[in-house]
C-alpha cells in the first residue's frame, strides 16, 4: 500500500475521530448548559441565602453589641501581642480614652510599672497553658492621670482563623481597693496598738474563740505559748489565768463569770497577786447592730503605781502630822476660792469640821468684809504663778475673829495650769496680843535705851574731859625743865591718865560690840607699815623693861589690804601690851605671815610670842570672857579688867577671823589672831613720820580757832597747839565762834560739841549756811557713840578727834585740813564688811527629826526647795514694798521647818528680825539684817540643793 492510501486511511480515521468527538462535545456542551443552568440557579440560592444569613449575622452582631454595651462591665478583647482589638463604651467611660485611641494601642501602656511584669507573666501563661479562664486584679493610669483599680475575669478563644484572642470582662474596683486599703491600715493599726499596749489585752468572739491577744497577756500569766498559736483556740482551756497566781482566786473568778453571762462592762477592778503585783481588770462587751459579738479582757499592771500612791498616802499623812504639830493649818481652794479641802489642824483653828468647810467659797464665809479686797488681790497673783504671804483676820464658826498669817502658793495640774491655791494658815492671835505688850514693852525700853545712851554719853564726857586734862598737861609738863623727881611724878600722872583712859574706852568698845554699833570700815592699808608703827608705839615700853621687841612681817605679804587698819592696831597693840605687861625678862616677838591667797582674798596670821608668866592649861578655854584674867594673884598683881582679850576676839571675828591661844606656866604664851584681807588694786605710799616735835614748815601763818567751853581744855588746847607751831584764839561758845569768824579769817576750827548758849552742831550749821564759810571744822568731842562721827559729817563738819587726843593724831588732823598742805578731806563713810557664814544644815540632823525615814527626809528636801525660792521672792517683794510685817510673818513660818532641818543660825537671825520688827525699830536698821538673813538663806539653799 501506497503512501496516499495511507493517508486517505489516517485522514479517514481522524475525520471518524473528529464526528465522534464532535458528537461528543455537544453531549458535553448540552450537559454543560444544563449544568449552568442549574449552576446559576443554585448560585440565586446561594446568593440568597447568604443575604439571609448575612442579614441574620448582621441582627446577631447588633444584638451582641446591644448586649456588651449594655452590661456595666469593662469588655475587651486582646490579641496574641497584646494590643487591644475591642473596647466598649463603659471601658471608654472609666479610663477617658476614645476607641479609636484604644483599639491597635498596645495594653501594657496603659499599666503602672510596677504591675506590668507581673500581668504579661500572667497573660503568657494563660495562653500557654490553655486555661480557659481566670482572674486578676491590677492597676491602670487613665487619659487624666489618675488610677483606676481593675478586677478582671479573662478568657481564651479562637477566632475564625483558629487565632487566639483574649477576651475581658473587667469591673473598676478602686472604691473597693480603697476601703481594703484603709480597713487594712485600721486593722494594722488596731493589732500594732493592742500588740504594744503597755496592758495585757485578749478579744474573743461570741463562742469564746481567741481572735486577738498580744504579748504582755502572756507574760503577765506566765502562758509559754506565743500570741499568734493562741488564735483560734478556745480561751478557757488555754488562756484563762490560773488560780495559783492569785492570794485569793474564787472571788476574781466569779466576776469574771459573772462578767460574761451578764454582759456587762467592769471596769478597772483591782486584784492582787500572790507574787505581790497588783493588777486592774477591764471587761468590756463587744456589740454590732445590737447583736453579742464577743469581748475584750484587758490588764494592767499597776504595782509601782500601787506602791507609789501608797507612798504618797504614808507621805500625806506624815505632812498632816508635821502640819498639824507645826501649828500650820492648810486650806486648798480652786480659782473661784470655793474650798477642795481642809486640813485637821486649819478646821480647829476656825471651829469648823472639813464638811462644813468644803464646798464653800472661802471668801465669803471666813473673810470679814472690809478686807476681801485684800483677798482678791492676793487671789490675782496666785491666778499669775506668784506666792506671797500677807495677815488677815478669819471669823471662826461662834463669830468670834482670829488673826492668822497666810502664805498662799499656787497649785497646778499636770499640765501646768494653775487650777487653784494654797493657803497655810498661822494663828496670830497671840503674837497679836504679845505684840501689843511688846509694843509698851518697847517703849519703856525706848525711854530706858534713850537715858543709858544719855548717861553713856555723859558719863563719857564727864570722864574724858579731865582726862583731856590730865594727859595733856602731864604731857606738855614733860617738856618742861623739871627736875627728876618732878619728871617722874609727871610721868606717873600721865601713865594713870592712859591707863584709865584705856578702861574707859574698853568699857566704850564693849558696850558698842553688845549693841551692834562698831562699824568696820574698808580702806586700803599697808600691813608693814602699820607693823612699823605698833613696833616703835611700843618700843618705849618694852625697852623700859629691858626686853626685846621683835617684829617679823612675811615679804610675800601684799603691799595693800582692804581692811580696818584702826581695829587691827587695837587687836595688835593689846596683845603686844599684854604680852609685854606680863613678861618679866626675855622677850616679845610678833610674826606676821601670809598663810594662803586665793581669789584675791589672804589669810593673814598675826602671832605673838612672849616669854612671860604663862598660863594654866584650866585657864586657857576661859581667857577670852569677859572680866576673866588667869588669877586673883594676876587681877592684884598686874592690874587691868579683863576686857582686852574679849575685845580682840570679838573685833577678830567681826573681820571673820579667829583667835586661838597657847601657853606654858613659867615658859610664856602664844596667841595667835587670822583674819582674811581683801587684796587692794593700789599702792600704799609711805607715810612720813609725824611726831609731837614742832614742824618744820613754816606754821605761824596758820590760825586755829578753839571752840571750847571747858576752861582746863582750853588751855590745854592752846598749849598743844602753841608747842606745834600754830598760833590760836579761844571761843567759849559757838556764839562767841561765830562772832570771831566774822572777825577774823581762820585757817582751821576745833570744834567742841556741848556747849552752852549755842552747842557745836548748830554752830556749825551757822557757819556753813549764814555765813557762807568752807573753813575745815574738826569736831573734838568726848562722846563715846558711834553715831557722833556721822553726826558731825551730816552737821557740815569735816572730821573728827576724840577726847582726850593724842598729840600725834591732832598733829596729823591739822595737816591734813592746813590751807599749805595742798590736800582737800572728803569726809568718809565707813563700810561695813559682811563675811559669808558657813552652812549649819546637816542630813543627819534632818534624818534624825523624821525618825531616820530616809525617803520622806529626801521628800521633804524636795518639798523645802520647791516652797523656800517662792518663798525668798515673797520676802525681795515685801522689801521692795518696806511691808515689815509681811517678812516678819514669813520668816516666822520658815522658823519651824529651819529647826528641823538644823539651821540654827538662820533660825538666830529670824528671832533677831522678828524681835526688830515687833519693836517697831526703824526699817533702815531692820533692812541690814533682814539682807543678812537672806545671804545667810542663799548659802543654806546651795549646800541643800546639792543634797537634793
Amino acid at each position: 500500500m501506497n503512501s496516499l492510501e495511507l493517508l486517505e486511511q489516517q485522514l479517514a480515521y481522524e475525520q471518524e475521530t473528529h464526528r465522534h468527538t464532535q458528537s461528543l462535545l455537544e453531549k458535553e456542551s448540552l450537559l454543560l448548559d444544563q449544568s449552568n443552568k442549574q449552576l446559576r440557579h443554585l448560585n440565586e440560592q446561594l446568593v440568597q441565602q447568604i443575604k439571609t444569613q448575612e442579614g441574620q449575622r448582621q441582627t446577631s452582631e447588633n444584638r451582641y453589641r446591644q448586649l456588651v454595651e449594655s452590661v456595666r462591665d469593662i469588655i475587651f478583647k486582646i490579641s496574641p501581642e497584646g494590643y487591644f482589638t475591642f473596647v466598649n463604651s463603659r471601658m471608654v467611660d472609666c479610663l477617658g480614652y476614645t476607641q479609636s485611641e484604644l483599639v491597635g494601642w498596645h495594653f501594657i501602656n496603659l499599666v503602672l510599672p510596677n504591675y506590668r511584669v507581673e500581668l504579661i507573666s500572667f497573660y503568657q501563661t494563660m495562653i500557654r497553658t490553655g486555661q480557659s479562664d481566670t482572674y486578676i486584679e491590677f492597676p491602670v493610669r487613665a487619659k487624666d492621670g489618675h488610677t483606676v483599680w481593675i478586677g478582671q475575669t479573662v478568657g481564651l478563644v479562637d477566632d475564625d482563623q483558629h487565632i487566639p484572642e483574649l477576651v475581658a470582662v473587667a469591673r473598676d474596683i478602686t472604691k473597693r481597693k480603697h476601703a481594703e486599703d484603709d480597713f487594712l491600715t485600721t486593722q494594722a493599726r488596731l493589732a500594732s496598738l493592742i500588740t504594744n499596749l503597755h496592758t495585757g489585752v485578749l478579744v474573743e468572739d461570741e463562742n469564746r474563740t481567741i481572735i486577738l491577744v498580744n504579748q504582755l497577756y502572756c507574760d503577765l500569766f506566765g502562758i509559754t505559748q506565743a500570741p499568734e498559736v493562741l488564735v483560734g483556740l478556745a480561751f478557757v482551756p488555754v488562756a484563762v489565768p490560773a488560780p495559783s497566781l492569785f492570794t485569793d482566786a474564787m472571788p476574781f473568778r466569779q466576776q469574771m463569770d459573772e462578767a460574761v453571762n451578764k454582759q456587762c462592762a467592769v471596769i478597772n477592778e483591782v486584784i492582787s497577786l500572790a507574787d505581790g503585783r497588783m493588777l486592774t481588770w477591764t471587761y468590756i462587751p463587744i456589740w454590732l447592730d445590737g447583736h453579742y459579738r464577743g469581748h475584750l479582757w484587758q490588764y494592767t499592771d499597776i504595782t509601782e503605781k500601787y506602791r507609789s500612791d501608797e507612798r504618797i498616802r504614808k507621805s500625806d499623812e506624815k505632812y498632816r502630822g508635821i502640819m498639824n504639830s507645826m501649828e500650820l493649818g492648810l486650806l486648798e481652794v480652786d480659782n473661784n476660792q470655793t474650798i477642795l479641802r481642809a486640813y485637821e489642824r486649819c478646821c480647829n483653828m476656825l471651829g469648823y469640821t472639813e464638811d462644813e468647810l468644803v464646798g464653800k467659797n472661802a471668801a465669803n464665809l471666813l473673810v470679814p468684809p472690809e478686807f476681801r479686797q485684800v483677798v482678791n488681790g492676793q487671789q490675782g497673783q496666785r491666778r499669775q504663778g506668784n506666792a506671797g504671804s500677807y495677815e488677815l483676820p478669819l471669823i471662826r464658826k461662834d463669830g468670834s475673829r482670829i488673826w492668822v498669817l497666810i502664805s498662799g502658793v499656787p497649785i497646778t495640774n499636770e499640765q501646768g495650769v494653775i487650777v487653784g491655791s494654797m493657803g497655810i494658815h498661822y494663828d496670830l492671835s497671840e503674837r497679836k496680843r504679845l505684840e501689843e505688850e511688846l509694843y509698851l514693852a518697847k517703849q519703856i525700853a525706848e525711854e530706858v535705851r534713850y537715858t543709858e545712851k544719855q548717861f553713856l554719853a555723859n558719863m563719857s564726857h564727864e570722864i574724858r574731859t579731865p582726862l583731856n586734862a590730865i594727859i595733856g598737861f602731864s604731857t606738855m609738863m614733860e617738856t618742861t625743865l623739871l627736875d627728876a623727881q618732878q619728871q617722874e611724878f609727871a610721868g606717873f600722872i600721865r601713865t594713870a591718865g592712859k591707863n584709865l583712859l584705856i578702861i574707859v574706852n574698853d568699857i566704850l568698845d564693849i558696850s558698842k560690840i553688845e549693841a551692834g554699833m562698831l562699824s568696820l570700815e574698808s580702806i586700803p592699808f599697808s600691813i608693814h607699815l602699820l607693823a612699823d608703827s605698833i613696833r616703835t608705839m611700843l618700843h618705849s615700853m618694852a625697852a623700859d623693861k629691858n626686853l626685846h621687841l621683835v617684829v617679823e612681817t612675811d615679804s610675800t605679804l601684799p603691799s595693800a589690804v582692804l581692811g580696818d587698819p584702826t581695829r587691827l592696831t587695837q587687836i595688835l597693840v593689846n596683845l603686844l601690851s599684854n604680852a609685854i605687861k606680863f613678861t618679866k625678862q626675855g622677850g616679845v616677838t610678833m610674826r606676821i605671815e601670809k598663810q594662803a591667797e586665793t581669789d584675791g582674798v589672804v589669810q593673814v596670821r598675826f602671832s605673838v610670842q612672849d616669854t612671860g608668866i604663862g598660863m594654866a592649861a584650866d585657864v586657857l578655854p576661859y581667857i577670852f570672857e569677859r572680866f576673866r584674867q588667869a588669877s586673883d594673884f594676876t587681877t592684884r598683881h598686874y592690874g587691868g579688867t579683863g576686857l582686852g582679850l574679849n575685845i580682840v576676839k570679838s573685833l577678830t571675828e567681826l573681820q571673820g577671823g579667829w583667835v586661838t591661844v597657847s601657853s606654858t606656866p613659867g615658859e610664856g604664851s602664844c596667841l595667835t589672831v587670822q583674819i582674811p584681807y581683801k587684796v587692794a588694786p593700789q599702792q600704799i605710799e609711805p607715810v612720813a613720820d609725824e611726831s609731837v616735835a614742832p614742824s618744820s614748815t613754816d606754821t605761824g601763818d596758820i590760825t586755829i580757832l578753839v571752840v571750847e567751853d571747858n576752861i582746863m581744855n582750853q588751855k590745854l588746847a592752846l598749849q598743844v597747839l602753841k608747842h606745834l607751831g600754830y598760833s590760836a584764839q579761844v571761843a567759849e561758845n559757838g556764839q562767841q565762834a561765830l562772832e570771831k569768824l566774822q572777825e577774823t579769817n581762820f585757817d582751821l576750827v576745833l570744834m567742841d560739841i556741848q556747849m552752852p548758849v549755842m552747842d557745836g552742831y548748830t554752830t556749825t550749821r551757822h557757819i556753813r549756811n549764814t555765813l557762807r564759810s568752807a573753813v575745815p571744822i574738826i569736831a573734838m568731842t568726848a562722846h563715846a557713840l558711834a553715831s557722833e562721827r556721822e553726826q558731825c559729817l551730816q552737821a557740815g563738819m569735816n572730821d573728827f578727834i576724840p577726847k582726850p587726843f593724842q598729840i600725834e593724831e591732832l598733829q596729823r588732823i591739822i595737816r591734813k585740813y592746813a590751807p599749805n598742805s595742798g590736800l582737800t578731806a572728803l569726809p568718809e563713810k565707813p563700810i561695813k564688811k559682811w563675811v559669808e557664814p558657813a552652812s549649819s544644815f546637816s542630813f543627819e540632823t534632818l534624818l534624825h527629826a523624821v525618825d531616820d525615814d530616809r525617803e520622806f527626809a529626801i521628800e521633804l528636801l524636795d518639798l523645802f526647795m520647791v516652797q523656800t525660792p517662792a518663798q525668798v521672792q515673797a520676802i525681795r517683794q515685801a522689801l521692795e514694798q518696806n511691808n515689815l510685817a509681811t517678812i516678819g510673818g514669813i520668816i516666822h513660818t520658815q522658823k519651824a521647818s529651819f529647826k528641823v532641818f538644823g539651821l540654827t543660825e538662820l533660825v538666830r537671825l529670824g528671832q533677831l528680825v522678828e524681835a526688830s520688827i515687833a519693836a517697831n525699830i526703824a526699817m533702815a536698821e531692820v533692812i541690814p539684817l533682814v539682807n543678812r538673813y537672806m545671804q545667810t538663806l542663799d548659802v543654806e539653799l546651795a549646800v541643800i540643793r546639792s543634797h537634793v
